[in-house]
Parts: structure tokens; sequence; C-alpha cells
């Protein structure tokens, strides 16, 4: 029943106004470098592939994936694990990710705050995830956020250092916080694992970003391993051409020999840090993952590892000698020369996506629903992507 007396009616209407509401078009943003198929290639075939192998050969105790990394504004990483390994496997997602757009001042800081929302909404999502402004190298400084949130989180399942820089292009010693010390303090918390865990390293590859000094060091080692391994000498021999110190400097002065030599280098430096803990933690390099950021480059210059961590439980020396029991400590030797060899076997994923049918179609699809999620226009993506 209209209560309004006729002769008043068009008053209210012109005082009375009866909003319209419209669902929300998606904003036009810029699409960036990482939106191109070939990081959804690594994210899916090495990333959640790796995961998936470390959760089959060793499933999680309390159903819950605790997982460090540094994630983008966008949070896709998380909302492709969400969906590719925590839905499938009905387990839950805790993370703890470095962003600075998590600080107030950031410009991006409206976007980054949305993206956790819509990600901690999502119902494998455990409420203790969050994302902080802290820079990761700060895990190493004793009384700063970054240390204090990671152990409190950790230990973790998966660490994924998806750097937009080089691990190698920081001097030893010339800046307070390294991102040398922060994984040096990240394998210390993680030295408390019962359980294998995975290591993901995005890293620049070229001269640029690997400084002179940790060069050296890296080929100072792999020198070691020529003169006291032999296996590994013979590894080298086969697949790098390299037979002593003299080839070693020969190939690190070209392009295609510095790339195999400083990631096999740097594996080496992580399996140090880590057989040097006790008791002993073992370390598989388990994929290579990279392609061309600058098209110009003569090999891949972005790189991304995987590195499975397994703990060990060998019982300590006894000083004194009152224990006296076996043990077989995982071998120096052995694991660097499967490192070596994996490192030869490297994937090329531009190459990948260009030679297998459907599969750049595919991983181009894939990226559309992931930036779709994120308040991204997928019609203009697909139009934007046909470029490359």
């Amino acid at each position: 029943m209209n209560d309004i007396p006729p002769n008043i009616e068009g008053h209210a209407d012109a005082i009375v106004v009866i909003p319209t509401y419209e669902a929300t078009l998606p904003r036009t943003r810029d699409f960036l470098p990482w939106h191109l198929p070939r990081k959804q290639f690594v994210r899916h075939h090495q990333w959640c592939e790796q995961i998936g192998r470390l959760l089959d050969d060793s499933p999680l105790a309390d159903g819950t994936l605790k997982y460090m990394g540094l994630p983008g504004v966008d949070l896709l990483d998380l909302r492709h694990f969400h969906a590719a390994v925590c839905e499938t496997r009905n387990i839950s997602l805790r993370f703890l990710g470095f962003n600075s757009s998590a600080t107030p001042t950031n410009d991006a800081h409206v976007e980054l705050n949305i993206s956790l929302d819509e990600v901690r909404r999502l119902p494998r999502v455990d409420p203790m995830s969050d994302v902080i402004g802290d820079d990761f190298a700060l895990v190493a400084k004793e009384d700063s956020l970054a240390c204090r949130k990671t152990r409190e989180l950790g230990p973790y399942d998966v660490i994924n250092l998806d750097l937009c820089d080089g691990f190698g292009a920081q001097a030893p010693g010339a800046l307070d916080q390294t991102y040398y010390n922060a994984v040096n303090s990240l394998l210390a918390l993680q030295s408390r694992s019962k359980s294998p865990w995975l290591l993901l390293l995005t890293t620049r590859a070229d001269r640029a970003n690997v400084d002179a000094q940790v060069l050296q060091a890296l080929l100072n080692k792999y020198i070691d391993n020529l003169a006291t391994c032999p296996s590994f000498r013979k590894a080298s021999i086969e697949r790098f051409a390299i037979e002593t110190a003299e080839a070693l400097s020969t190939a690190a002065d070209t392009s295609d020999g510095l790339l195999a030599v400083f990631l096999t280098g740097l594996c080496k430096w992580f399996l140090g840090l880590a057989l040097a803990h006790q008791p002993p933690t073992s370390v598989e390099l388990r994929s290579v993952i990279g392609y061309r950021v600058t098209q110009s480059a003569e090999h891949e210059d972005l790189v991304s590892l995987a590195l499975r961590f397994t703990p060990t439980f060998l019982p300590a020396h006894d000083p004194i000698g009152l224990a006296n029991q076996p043990k077989v400590a995982p071998d120096e030797c052995s694991l660097s020369t499967r490192a070596l060899k994996r490192v030869a076997k490297r994937v090329d994923a531009d190459r990948e996506l260009t030679k297998t049918a459907g599969l750049k179609q595919e991983m181009i699809d894939a990226t559309a629903v992931l930036l779709g999620l994120a308040r991204y226009d997928e019609d203009a993506y697909r139009v934007w992507v046909q470029q490359f």
C-alpha cells in the first residue's frame, strides 16, 4: 500500500534517492614481467611439484604446511599453493611473508592488505598467517621483528626465497645484514626440524649479479672438490670440461661457464652449512629451472633452485670416549657430485614453453585465473601476453 498522498508524491521522489548497486569492474592495472607464463611454469612445475614430492615422502604430522617466503603484493604464489597443493591434499597452509609493501607508508600498502585479507579468507589458510614489512635480511638481527616472527612460526616445511636481485651480489661484510647471514640464521632454525624440508631459491645469475669475492670463495670450494673428490672431478670433466683450477678459471670467464660453476658452488655452500650442524643435515639439489630476463643474454640469467634438506639423527662424538657408537655421516663428496650433475641438467623454461605443444597456453590460462583472483582484468591480460 502506498501511503503518500498523490499531491506530494512528486516531492517525495525529489528528496528520496534510491541508490543503484553494480558489481565493481576490475581496475586497470599494469602487467609485469613475472606475469609471463614462464613464471607460472616455475611455480607449478618446480615449486608445486617439489612440494608435492616432499609431502609424498614425508607426510605432515599435524596437517599444516608451514611456509615462509617473499610474496609479491598480489600473493599469487600463495593463492596457487592453496589451490594446487592444500585443497588437493586436504591440508592447511600457515605462511609468513616478507614484503616492504606491508609498511603503511608504502604506496602498495592498500593493495597488499586487500590481497592478504582475500588469502586469509581462503578455507585452508591458517589464521596465524601474516605478511610483515621487515626486510628478509633482518632475520639475522636478534632484536628485529623479522627474527622474532621467523622463530615464532618456524621451523618451516618450505622456505621460498624468490629474489628480484642476485643472492650472490652482496660483497661479504659490506652490509650489516646480508642474505648470507639471513640464510645462515634460517638454517640454524631449520636444524630443529625433525622432517625433511624444502628451500626454493630464485636468483639472478649473470656476472653483474655475482660479487667477485663471492665468486672466488665459491670457486675455491669447487677447486677443493676437484682435488679431493674423484667422482666430482669425473663429473666436472664430463659435464663442464673442467678438470683443473686453470680450466675452472677459464670457464668462469665465460657466461655459460660462470652460470655452471656459480650454481654448483652455491649448492656446495648450502651443503657445507648444513653438514656443519650437529647432527648434520643432508642436502640434495632436486631441480634447476632458468630463463632469460635480459633477452640478449647468452644463457638463462635468472635461475630457480629447489634443494631438499633432510635431517639426520647421528649421535655427537663423545670427547672422553664413554659412548662409542659407529656412525655414517652424509658424504660431502657424493652430495656435491649429485648437485653438479643436477646443475648440468638445468631446464630452460622458455625453451620448454616453445617446444611442448599446448604448454605455453596452459601456463597463460593458469596465470590469467590467478590474476583474476587478484582483481586484474583477465581479458586484458590475455591481450597483453600475446606480444611476448
